[in-house]
Parts: structure tokens; sequence; C-alpha cells
């Protein structure tokens, strides 16, 4: 599921500023929202809840089973950083900032609005590059079953040239927003399809073929340290969705509430996690895949997982781009300039199609879904998700503002999460070049 696509979804919700608030309330100045505490939890979990999930089993994989106390770490972490991303939005007292670039500029002016920026860039066009990588690749399993000998680097331009179509046509996010609900519950549906087929296929993998040639049994390892920053840069990216969290918080009838909507919020998902990857890899173990369902059986369970999963991340990748897209358009200011609404659709159509190629380009020469999940996640959700709410709500509140205690847990979630972060980076782009010059060979 897209971790963007809820982006200003959440405008239709908002009213003008509520004139009902107490003097002197931090909420005085905010905007008054629609939505329900529920339809706020239901927005958290429709940003969480992607096709991510999938990649999670082999997470556990590459870290072993000490792997569930690092998920339950980023947990923890994403919780609290989340919390304090949302009060920083009332920093001042007196008016509520819009979302997380606006915090990034009141805590370190330009230079910290250019930096978040650019990771949420990042992610607007790495999103669409996985989610072709994902469509490629699962089109083409689908299809060699049956003879098919297109290759996935051209299921991917097909993917491509197909997705470029709704993109053009699809102005705003507003249009397309209602899709995150599905890409949630097509998530959850694979979840359950995988973890029943990996327990009724547990009698029948046992063994695997080791790299001598041999066939050996299927292992588990309790803890593979080197792994641990890796691991946690997927499970960063698993929890990335603090970039439209503003937006949710901001359609909340009772913004008092958030804290606690991003707690059950993350605790549901967080639910799905450890079932998907703890089921996964006890069956599987050494020979787990990401995703998670290339690992079944031929049949009737791994065709319907693929199937949801492609129509997913295919209906995902519009509103990735159309959020990318619209800040380029945004910073061309190509509705202000008075052109005909065909001369602007024929612009619009140019810069759509032009940044719908360079996705496919990069998705072409790196066709790994893992490997750019964990360099994704490494790159931009670590630093996005758990570092820079806590520094941003250190500068803004400043240090005496926080207790001796809370302080540390803030020192550990900067030290554990820059580390993870560039540690991350640097093993997953190790990763990705070994499998790409595996393929070279």
């Amino acid at each position: 599921m897209s971790k963007i696509e809820a982006e200003k979804s959440y405008e239709a919700d908002v009213e003008s500023v509520s004139s009902s608030s107490l003097e002197g309330d931090i909420y005085a100045n905010a905007p008054a929202g629609k939505a329900t505490d529920f339809q706020a939890y239901v927005n958290v979990v429709s940003v969480l809840a992607g096709a991510g999930t999938l990649g999670l089993p082999a997470a556990l994989q590459s870290a072993g089973w000490v792997g569930l106390i690092i998920l339950a770490l980023a947990c923890a972490m994403a919780i609290y950083s989340n919390q304090k991303l949302i009060k920083c939005l009332y920093y001042d007292g007196r008016n509520r900032l819009r979302e997380y670039p606006d915090v990034a500029h009141a805590a370190f002016g330009l230079p910290g609005r250019i930096v978040v920026t650019f990771f949420y860039n990042s992610i607007a066009l790495g999103g669409p590059v996985l989610y072709l990588i994902l469509t490629g690749t699962n089109i083409y399993d689908l299809a060699s079953s049956v003879g098919n000998t297109i290759t996935v680097k051209q299921w991917i331009m097909i993917a491509a040239a197909i997705m470029v179509v709704p993109i053009i046509l699809t102005k705003t996010m507003r249009e397309v927003a209602f899709l995150s609900i599905f890409g949630a519950l097509s998530t959850t549906i694979v979840v359950f399809i995988v973890m029943i087929a990996a327990i009724i296929d547990k009698g029948n993998f046992d063994t695997i073929a080791l790299p001598d040639g041999t066939v050996g049994p299927v292992h588990h390892d309790i803890v593979v340290p080197r792994n641990l920053p890796l691991a946690l840069a997927t499970f960063a990216f698993s929890y990335g969705g603090n970039v439209i969290f503003p937006h949710v918080e901001e359609s909340m009838k009772t913004k008092r509430s958030w804290n606690r909507i991003i707690l059950w919020g993350t605790l549901t998902v967080t639910v799905l996690y450890f079932l998907c990857s703890t089921s996964g890899y006890a069956v599987y173990g050494s020979a787990v895949q990401s995703p998670i369902y290339l690992n079944l059986p031929g049949g009737a369970t791994r065709t319907i997982s693929t199937i949801i999963i492609t129509l997913h991340v295919l209906l995902a990748i519009p509103l990735f781009m159309t959020t990318f897209n619209l800040q380029i358009e945004a910073a061309l200011k190509l509705d202000q300039r008075g052109f005909s609404s065909k001369t602007e659709f024929f612009y619009r159509a140019i810069l759509r199609t032009a940044s719908m190629v360079l996705v496919a380009t990069i998705a072409l020469f790196f066709p790994y879904f893992g490997q750019m999940m964990s360099l994704l996640g490494a790159l931009s959700d670590g630093m996005l998700t758990f570092v820079f709410p806590v520094v941003f709500y250190l500068k803004l509140y400043g240090i005496k503002s926080v207790g001796k205690f809370e302080l540390l847990i803030m020192a550990l979630i900067i030290i554990v999460g820059t580390a993870g972060s560039a540690i991350g980076t640097v093993d997953a782009v190790k990763e990705l070049y070994k499998a790409y010059h595996h393929e070279l060979d």
C-alpha cells in the first residue's frame, strides 16, 4: 500500500477555523475538521498498511528472530515520533503549521525545508519505482505459468505505458485518494492468505537447496548482528507515512485524540506485521523470499495473492506520481499562466509522461524489489519517520522542556535511527549492487 497517496486528500474534510475554541487553547486556531476518531484511525491504518508488509519476513530472515524485537522497537519509535511531530505543528501556541516541511522550516529555516523535501520526493519517486518492479515481477510470474516468454523488464515497460494514462488524466489528489482504503484492505487480505497458506505448507517445506548444490534442512537464526540495521531500514519503510499524518490530524474533529489514534492505528498495523513476519519466517526460514507470497506453492492461493497485490500497486502508482507532479506543476505555476484548458492539459501531459519515463527507466535498471525497499526505507523513511520529528521537537520546544528520562529516550531514537539509516543505506546499496551485477554475470 502506498504511503503518499493520502497526501492532500483530506482537504475536503477541512472547514474554516474554529471560533468556538477557548482562548489560550493550542487548538484555537486549528482548522475544524469533520472526521471522527474512527475515521482518523482508518486513515492511519490505510496509510501504513502497504505492500511493504510483504517484505517483512525476508527482513526477519536477514536479522534472525531478534528481528521481532527490532520490529517492536520500530513500532514504539514510530508512535513516539509521530506524536511529537504533530505537537510541533502547534509549537508557537497560536497558529497551526500545516505540514511536515513547514515544521522543518520553523525549526531550521530553508535548509530544513530543503532536506525534508528531498527525502519526501525520494519516496514520491521511489514508491512508483518499487511498485513497477513488483508489478512486472508479479505479471511475469503469472504469465510464465501459462508459457508466456515476455521478460520482467518488458512487463515493467508495459505497466508503465498503461499507467501513464490515468496519471495524465488525474489532475488532483482528491480524484484518486479513495484508493488508499482499497490498498489497506488488499494488504490485509493477502497477509491472512499468506499466513494460512504458509501454515498449510509447513509439512511440505522442510528442506532447501544449499549453495553447494546439496539439500539441507530449513534453518532459522536467533540473531545476525550485522544485518540488524538493514532490517531496521525495511521496518522503517513499513512505518513510513508521517509526511501525510499532519493532514490526517487536520481533518479530525477532536484533535486532542491524536496520540491515542496514532497509538492504536500503529499497533493494529504492527499486529499484521507480526503475523506476516512470524508465519513466513517460521515456515520458510532461510529460504524466505521478498515478497513473501513468492514462497507459496503454485495454485489458487498464490495466484489470488499475486493478482490482489498487483492491482493494489498498480492503483497506487498514480497516487505517488500525482503527488510528485503536483509539486512540479506548482513550482512552474502551470495553472497561473493563463493557458487555455487544452494548452494546460498538453503541458501537464508532457511533464507527467516525462516523470513516468524517469521512474520506468530507474525500475528497468534496478528491478529488485527487496533491495529497493530496503534502500528506500533506509535512505528516506528512517530519517523522516524516526529522527527528524524528535530533532525538530527539541529545536522548537527546547531541551529544557523535556525531562531527563524522556531526553534519554529521544537521544536513543536519534542515535538508533541515524545509525540504522546510515548503515542500512550502505548495506542496501551493496545488496542492490550485488543483485545488479549477479544479473549481468
